[in-house]
């Protein structure tokens, strides 16, 4: 059942590291190509479209770990792997929602610059959770 859980929070944290590396080089950058008239229903439709992408994903990452944990030779790695899915999960919860609830109304290309940062620190905390996991495979 640990492996199973360790192959369960690979494939899930390489998951969100392709999803965030997509939505960095491609959804936020193309949000400066959507008109001011259309922009609160193209925001609200990526909100929605995107928590499905996101959600299913970190469940499965939970579940893996909870799975994986206690399987004495990779403890540093599930911990590592563990701070980096944790961190990416508060910088989401405590910084990136409120960026997206501030472009709910109007676009701001102060807010969207800002959302661009915050969402490159994700990108790296999925990154470092993918490769502590991943390492717990050799």
């Amino acid at each position: 059942m640990m492996h199973l859980g360790l192959l369960v929070t690979v494939a899930a944290s390489w998951y969100l590291v392709g999803l965030s590396v997509t939505v960095g080089l491609v959804t936020y950058p193309s949000f400066a190509r959507v008109g001011d008239a259309e922009w609160v229903t193209f925001h609200d439709h990526h909100s929605a479209r995107i928590s499905w992408a996101v959600g299913g994903a970190w469940f499965a990452q939970i579940i893996g770990l909870v799975c994986w944990f206690g399987r004495a030779d990779t403890q540093i790695a599930w911990w590592v792997t563990v701070i980096g899915a944790v961190s990416a999960i508060a910088v989401t919860a405590f910084f990136a929602v409120d960026l997206h609830r501030q472009l709910s109304d109007a676009r701001s290309a102060r807010v969207l610059r800002r959302l661009r940062r915050i969402h490159a620190v994700r990108t790296i905390c999925w990154l470092i959770a993918a490769l502590a996991a991943t390492s717990a495979l050799a």
